[in-house]
């Protein structure tokens, strides 16, 4: 993370959130809206990820995929012709994916519990809800990239080990 000097207010000088920055990866973002898609790409500019590679839909998704190898992948539900859940599926079973431990950011528009459990039970790294704040997509860039999880297979599919279940329990 780069840190910033600050600004003066009253006469106090405060400091800057930082920006944090993630060069040399390259994303690729999957929304059916082109604006939400440019958002994206805007927020994942701001922290030094200049190559970002998009598509409308989850079989466009997968070919790009396949072709480019993405370092990250920041994908919504739903979408059409394959969908989001269906696009985990297959970028999770090695079988049929190029990269199957391709860290993924989940884009939800209605979080609910039942498909946030599926999500996770697919394999998705992180989950955020639109509409969200460039800090909260750095935040969990900074999850993926600067504390990876350990991958494990279950059944067909690689999942992320979920983090420390013990702690959870503590504050719960």
């Amino acid at each position: 993370m780069q840190s910033s000097v600050g600004y003066v207010r009253d006469g106090t000088t405060h400091p800057m959130i930082a920006t944090p920055t993630f060069p040399d990866l390259s994303a690729l973002v999957v929304d059916e809206s082109l604006y939400i898609r440019r958002i994206v790409r805007d927020m994942l500019m701001r922290v030094g990820i200049k190559r970002v590679l998009e598509a409308p839909d989850g079989a466009e998704a997968l070919g790009v995929l396949a072709e480019s190898k993405p370092d990250i992948a920041i994908i919504d539900w739903d979408l059409s012709i394959l969908s989001g859940e269906e696009f985990i599926r297959l970028a999770r079973t090695p079988s049929t994916s190029p990269c199957p431990t391709l860290p993924i950011i989940l884009m939800l528009a209605q979080p609910r519990r039942n498909v946030v459990d599926r999500a996770v039970g697919l394999g998705v790294n992180e989950i955020i809800a639109k509409p969200f704040s460039p800090k909260t997509l750095w935040s969990r860039l900074d999850e993926i990239i600067n504390r990876p999880r350990p991958y494990s297979q279950v059944k067909s599919l690689l999942r992320p080990i979920p983090r420390a279940a013990g702690v959870a329990k503590v504050f719960a």
